[in-house]
This record gives structure tokens, C-alpha cells and sequence, in this order.
């Protein structure tokens, strides 16, 4: 006789989340023990778990070494009562069970409603609407045996699509964000018509770890997103189709070492087409504060990634803002726009500073006005830009883009007022 408890939801076909009985979803621990233990009981939901089997869970490999049942007190006492979870003391006994019914877990779910073998369209799309992204790529550090069941429930499921004719799989609502998670497994499945029809905005997704970027594409479902894995592939993209897209998602680190190749993808977005809004994705910012990042790359938001990885929910959340129509997704565009052009013309105006600098040191009398001069506009450019700011939080959306375009359009005609004898002595600089 089952004396399981009802009412949490536990739901890991994507990020990991908990819901109680009225609906409210609990803040899960960022903790790497505490999700790993509780991804662990819960994909053995209402069944006892060795601790053994736990241990080599929770600490993969050489870092279960030296550890056993007393080291999972903690994580599991955390999760009992941080979340209310139904987990009772392990009370000396060698395992630990989280007290839910499979239905509450979304991966049970999934696996039990799959046995059948003749599932009707509209179970077959609630099946598929239940997977928001791959956990596992999102928890890739457990081991892979504890993902067989669902691995085996995935290609079950895709049996069952395989017996519905073209025109029912273009029907069903979710199919295009599963085949997105599992590209491989579903090649077979796509009719040219289900990718024809996907409407949206063109987005790049510039992410060097492949089924980190296949797992965005599947979280921007309903846009086109165009990958690319490397500084090649990207700048390749820029070059041929920069005005084709609406948004760009550009990881920093595109390397296993700490490069920063995302910069220089930024910078030529920023040179070339400043009005392009685009996220930075990062687990590692440069030095320096995130709000002078922005305003250098002229970025609309910049999500940090966290030790389990990047937020499902934040990258669509930050994705979804940035191709917004909201009144203040567009006042962040427009000031993500002023600040592309202000480092240009930041930029232009310390040239000339520079380039008069030089030409003192030259012996040219001239250079000293011209210091005075470059000086006296960098100074004004500065305060001016400050005050335009502020301005940008108040003004209408309506006069955003207007008031962007007057202020750059006056300070670029002040960046090019430079005689042509100082034109060439920067050009002679520059080489």
C-alpha cells in the first residue's frame, strides 16, 4: 500500500525546478551536492537508494573517494528543510528515498506514458511539450547510466512519431523544440515543411560547446537561430549576413582557455552594426564592472553563467526582453544603441587628442591649440553623454531613437571637423 506524499512537482526535463501542491516554485539551491542528490532520488522517486549508489552519484568518480552515508546528511537534511521535501531520516538504515509518486516526477512521467505503445497525437504533443531542454547536457556530470531509463523512454517516443504521417508531425505544437534537444534522433522525422514554416526572429548563437548551443536553439524554439562554434564560424556569419539578423547571443570564452574571442565578435557588431542588440553569456567576467562592459560593447544584458551552467530560464528570459516590444525593451535597446555609437565617437575624439599630442612632440606650434581643443570636446562629450543617460530613463519610448540620432549625428560631424593637414598626419599615425 502506497504511503507516498502528494504535492510536490519535481520537474528535470529541462532546468531543474519544484513546485509545491498550490503551485509555487521554490527557490532550488544553487548547491552542486544538493541538485545532484535530489536529481538522483528523484529519478527513483518512492524508492529506497543505497547510499553507496547516492555517493557515487553525487560525487562522480575519483571524488567519491573517502566519502560514504554521513557525508550526504547534510545535502539531504538541506533539502528537507530548505524545500520542504518529503525525505525521512535515513535513521541508520543504508539508503534514502525521496517519498513522491512518479506522476510528480516529470522524467517518471515521461518514461511510464511512453510504455505505451499506442499513443494517441494529442498525448504524443503533451509528451513532447514536457521537455524544456536536455538535462542530460544541463547536468553532464552525473554519470550517463543514470539517464538510461529516460534515454530508452526518448527513443521510444520517437517510434511512436515515426508511425504518424507528415501532416499530423507538422500539427503537433511541440515537436519542433524536442527535435531541436535531440537533432540526431529525430533527423528522420523532419518534414522540410515543419523548419519551413518556422517564423521568429534570426538570432545568432555564438557557443563553442555544440549541445550547450543546440540547447538554446531548442529554448528560442520559436525563432531562427543560426550557430556557430568557433571565432571562425562566427565572424563568417557577421561578414555574410549581418543585416539579415535581429539578435546575437555571443559566449565569451570560445576556447577551453580564458580567451576573451567573444570581445572581438562584439566589437565588429558594435562597429559594424551598432543597432544589432546582443546578449554576452559568460561564467567568467572580465575584470571590471558589468555596467562599463556595457557600455564599451554597447551589450543589451549580460548573463553570467553559474556552476550547474547557463539558466534555461534566464537565457530565454534575457533573449525574449531583448527582442522585446515592452516600453522597456526599448529603452534598453536605445541605450544599448547610444552606447555603441558613444565608444566610436569616444573613440574618434581621443584619436585626435593623440594625434595633436604627437604632433607636439614633433615641434609643431599648431598642436598646442589643437590639445586645448581635442581636451576641452572630450571633456564635453563625457559630461553630455552622462546627461543623455540620465535622460534615456525618462524620455518617451517614442523619442529614444530620435534623440539617439541627434546626439551622434552632432558629435560625428564634431569628429570629422579636422583640417586635412591633420587628416594625414593621422593617417600617418595610423600606419
Amino acid at each position: 500500500m502506497e504511503s507516498r506524499h502528494d504535492g510536490y512537482r519535481v520537474r528535470m526535463l529541462g532546468e531543474l525546478e519544484v513546485f509545491t501542491q498550490e503551485g509555487e516554485q521554490l527557490s532550488v539551491p544553487t548547491d552542486r551536492v544538493m541538485k545532484r542528490l535530489l536529481i538522483a532520488m528523484a529519478l527513483r522517486a518512492g524508492q529506497p537508494r543505497r547510499t553507496t549508489d547516492l555517493v557515487a552519484v553525487v560525487w562522480p568518480g575519483p571524488k567519491s573517494f573517502g566519502r560514504d552515508a554521513k557525508n550526504l546528511e547534510t545535502p539531504a537534511s538541506r533539502l528537507r528543510s530548505k524545500l520542504g521535501l518529503p525525505i525521512p531520516p535515513r535513521r541508520g538504515e543504508g539508503f534514502y528515498k525521496l517519498d513522491l509518486l512518479r506522476r510528480e516526477i516529470d522524467a517518471l512521467d515521461f518514461i511510464d506514458r511512453t510504455e505505451n505503445d499506442d499513443i494517441l497525437p494529442g498525448e504524443l504533443d503533451g509528451l513532447l511539450g514536457l521537455w524544456r531542454g536536455n538535462p542530460q547536457v544541463l547536468y553532464s556530470d552525473l554519470p550517463d547510466a543514470e539517464w538510461d531509463p529516460l534515454v530508452r523512454a526518448v527513443g521510444q517516443l520517437i517510434k511512436q512519431l515515426a508511425k504518424l504521417p507528415p501532416r499530423e508531425l507538422n500539427d503537433l505544437a511541440n515537436f519542433r523544440a524536442f527535435a531541436q534537444l535531440f537533432p540526431e534522433e529525430t533527423s528522420a522525422l523532419r518534414p522540410v515543411d515543419v523548419y519551413g514554416a518556422r517564423k521568429g526572429h534570426r538570432v545568432l548563437i555564438v557557443e563553442n560547446e555544440v549541445e550547450i548551443a543546440r540547447t538554446m536553439s531548442a529554448i528560442l524554439y520559436e525563432h531562427q537561430c543560426l550557430i556557430a562554434t568557433t571565432l571562425e564560424e562566427a565572424m563568417g556569419v557577421l561578414t555574410n549576413s549581418l543585416e539579415d539578423l535581429d539578435g546575437a547571443v555571443i559566449d565569451l570564452h570560445l576556447t577551453d582557455r580564458l580567451d576573451s574571442a567573444g570581445l572581438e565578435i562584439l566589437s565588429f557588431i558594435r562597429d559594424q552594426r551598432p543597432s544589432l542588440p546582443r546578449l554576452l553569456i559568460t561564467a567568467s567576467p572580465p575584470p571590471g564592472s558589468q555596467e562599463q562592459m556595457r557600455r564599451t560593447y554597447g551589450l543589451f544584458d549580460i548573463v553570467v553563467k553559474g556552476a550547474d551552467g547557463y539558466s534555461a530560464n534566464g537565457v530565454r528570459d534575457a533573449v525574449t526582453h531583448m527582442l522585446g516590444a515592452d516600453d522597456e525593451d526599448v529603452r534598453r535597446r536605445a541605450t544599448a544603441l547610444f552606447e555603441s555609437h558613444a565608444a566610436q565617437l569616444q573613440r574618434a575624439l581621443t584619436r585626435h587628442l593623440v594625434s595633436a599630442r604627437r604632433a607636439m612632440r614633433a615641434g609643431r606650434d599648431e598642436a598646442y591649440a589643437e590639445i586645448d581643443r581635442w581636451s576641452a570636446l572630450l571633456e564635453n562629450f563625457d559630461d553630455e553623454s552622462e546627461a543623455l543617460r540620465d535622460q534615456l530613463t525618462r524620455l518617451q519610448p517614442s523619442a529614444l531613437d530620435t534623440t539617439v540620432g541627434e546626439f551622434v549625428g552632432r558629435w560625428r560631424e564634431v569628429t570629422e571637423e579636422v583640417s586635412p593637414q591633420v587628416r594625414g598626419r593621422e593617417r600617418q599615425g595610423g600606419q
